[in-house]
């Protein structure tokens, strides 16, 4: 039976996005298997896999590198750096060459049978001819039969490498499919692929991560407060906050879907610092104690209480990846006495009491189709929240942010958003002026959306704005029916 490769993967051994991968089955027209891909059928698409650069071995290398091994394992504990390499670049050859010969033997068996069986099914008088003549092919066959490296057996070397650096693990029952490498915890790992695993604390306190091994091997990272019984531990629980997958993994595990509220929390926060944009905007960190996390979703908000009792409803601004550390995009507003508390200048060290999370404005994860992502002032916090994730999730064939004013150049935010262009192929960001009236950002947008089907649109700011925008749209005969919308400021 031919091998088949989970999507995930083989846009891995591809060396492209999932997204990506979707869009040239989908133009296409080809089968999948249950979501699910051969190997020929991944050659066929990427014929031109460059399987000598391959990343797999990269990741290895800076994995070690950046490793700090034990004091008391550190004395030769593990080979130098090159001799690794080394030693699995030739591994990597020698698998390739072993593979190459295997598919050349199967094919050769294939071969044979066929002629034996013609051999058989031919007259009695020429059965004894034409079994020679058989055999001396096979001898001829076997002579020529080289251990070349061909595309499907560097494939599988490939497939292998990666499983080395990295562990596959599917959830059940969602049937979601993510990658966990270096040390991750299986938690850490599923919270960067953008999935709402059930968690409270994320250090073994609070056992809201506790899930069922189905198959595959963990190894634990740390040890744990929380208490699993006896039978539980037979079972296969373990906390997936404080285990790594030493295999590929099949774990049963809660999960929240898009339209599913989360708890409501209440966490007392430190601020670690504001950090300026501009004169009028500052980018708050807050960090959440070591025993809790904010679980929540890109684009949501949380209500933020002050030391001295005033509050306001902030968006935030991160990835719910890292539901420790936090960012709000908080924006001077005189006479409201929170904006004035955090631009006072000793807000840093004070805490701060977050409720929520709270808000519909989330990302449609499952989708593949490109996504554009519009904002204009403190909008730009939720828009973040959402872009990181879907970088993170990396399922959408291509993504275009467009910042009304852009941020100023060379603050912490203009950096970001010019990383996300430099690093990533797929990424588009547009900062039209200030002042940009709605009729020229409808022109804009068909502009983007120009020979595409179908567009993800998510669009924060003010409200005002966002009725004139959609209201422009909707003159122009542009479809708004499915554009996602939040009010900010």
């Amino acid at each position: 039976m031919a091998k088949l490769l989970s999507l995930s993967r083989a846009a891995r051994l591809a060396g492209v996005s999932r997204g990506e991968l979707q869009k040239r089955i989908r133009e296409e027209d080809l089968k999948t298997f249950e979501g699910e891909l051969t190997v020929s059928l991944l050659l066929q698409l990427y014929p031109h896999i460059d399987l000598e650069a391959d990343p797999m071995l990269e990741k290895v290398r800076r994995i070690r590198t950046e490793a700090k091994p034990k004091i008391h394992q550190s004395d030769g504990w593990m080979p130098d750096p090159e001799v690794l390499m080394t030693r699995l670049r030739e591994f990597q050859h020698v698998l390739v060459q072993t593979k190459s010969a295997l598919n050349s033997s199967d094919a050769l068996l294939q071969e044979t049978l066929e002629d034996l069986n013609a051999a058989v099914d031919a007259p009695e008088d020429q059965l004894h001819r034409n079994v020679v003549a058989c055999i001396a092919k096979l001898e001829k066959a076997m002579q020529r039969v080289e251990r070349a490296e061909d595309a499907r057996a560097a494939l599988f070397a490939k497939d292998i490498m990666l499983k080395i650096v990295s562990a596959s693990i599917r959830l059940l029952p969602s049937g979601h499919e993510f990658f966990l490498e270096g040390n991750d915890s299986i938690l850490e790992a599923g919270l960067k692929a953008g999935l709402y695993i059930d968690y409270g604390c994320s250090s073994g306190n609070c056992g809201a991560c506790k899930c069922k091994v189905v198959s595959g091997a963990v190894r634990k990272l740390r040890n744990h407060d929380f208490v699993l019984s006896a039978r539980e531990q037979e079972e296969g629980y373990i906390l997936a906050c404080s285990n790594t997958a030493i295999s590929d993994l099949v774990i049963e595990a809660r999960e929240a879907d898009v339209e599913e509220a989360l708890p409501h929390q209440k966490i007392r926060t430190i601020v670690r610092k504001m950090e300026p944009v501009g004169d009028n905007l500052a980018l708050l960190h807050v960090q959440t104690p070591r025993t809790q996390s904010l679980r929540f979703k890109a684009g949501q908000s949380v209500s933020i209480t002050a030391e001295n009792g005033s509050s306001a409803e902030l968006c935030i601004a991160s990835c719910p990846c890292d539901g420790r550390n936090l960012q709000f995009l908080v924006a001077r507003s005189p006479g409201d006495r929170f904006s004035a508390t955090l631009f006072s200048g000793s807000i840093v060290k004070q805490t701060l009491v977050l409720e929520g999370p709270a808000g519909g404005f989330v990302l449609r994860d499952d989708s593949s189709t490109p996504a554009i992502f519009l904002a204009k002032g403190v909008g730009f916090a939720p828009i973040k929240s959402l872009v990181e994730q879907a970088i993170t999730i990396d399922n959408a064939e291509a993504l275009h942010l467009i910042q009304i004013g852009g941020n100023p150049r060379g603050s912490v935010l203009d950096n970001l958003c010019r990383s996300w262009t430099d690093s990533l192929d797929n990424f588009v960001y547009s900062a039209p002026a200030e002042d940009c009236s709605s009729g020229e950002l409808v022109e804009l947008l068909k502009q983007a959306t120009k020979g595409l089907h179908r567009v993800d649109l998510y669009m924060a700011g003010p409200q005002e704005w966002l009725a004139s925008v959609t209201d422009e749209s909707r003159l122009r005969g542009v479809d708004t029916a499915d554009w996602h919308c939040q009010a900010v400021g």
